[in-house]
């Protein structure tokens, strides 16, 4: 009988002390541009944020994501805006040993299309960094981003972008 009380409090205290789903919470734009679920794992960093950009740490030293508005832009395209984008972090007076590691891909946002592509470049304390990053022109003209980077490769190949995506919602 001792026994298996004892079996009864380890089943229940083994239940009660694993993780759990990864709890979530809903983001909305200061602006009222988008919304859209972001794990709890994200810390927003006030001092970094405007409200045109939303700054992110995760969990990792190096994993930043954020959301940048990016005013009226002259770009036809989300191609366009995205490979003159690429052409400037590329060129002088850009990111330090940039490398276009995976290349233009068109990608849908809540019904917007845009243009996702990934790249590598050194920080200024010479760290590797590799981020993915989505183009977008919305309606009217407005450019608008969405990154992720992180100091792993994978962060250009599966960026931890899709539940946030799934979830994102244009509020215009």
């Amino acid at each position: 009988m001792a026994a298996s009380r004892w079996l009864i409090v380890l089943l229940l205290a083994a239940a009660l002390c694993a993780p759990g789903p990864a709890e979530a919470s809903t983001l909305t734009d200061p602006t009222g541009l988008y919304s859209t679920l972001i794990g709890d794992h994200w810390v927003y960093q006030a001092h970094h944020s405007s409200p045109d950009l939303m700054v992110f740490y995760g969990e990792g030293d190096f994993e930043l994501l954020y959301f940048q508005r990016l005013g009226p832009v002259s770009y036809p395209s989300a191609l366009a805006f995205a490979q003159r984008s690429v052409e400037l972090y590329s060129g002088p007076g850009g990111l330090e040993q940039f490398e276009l590691v995976q290349d233009f891909r068109e990608i849908e946002v809540a019904g917007v299309w845009g243009i996702s592509c990934a790249y590598a470049y050194q920080d200024g304390q010479g760290n590797r960094l590799w981020e993915y990053r989505i183009f977008l022109v919305l309606p009217g003209g407005e450019g608008f981003s969405i990154a992720f980077s992180d100091s792993k490769p994978e962060a250009a190949e599966d960026p931890p972008l899709e539940e946030i995506l799934r979830h994102w919602r244009w509020l215009f």
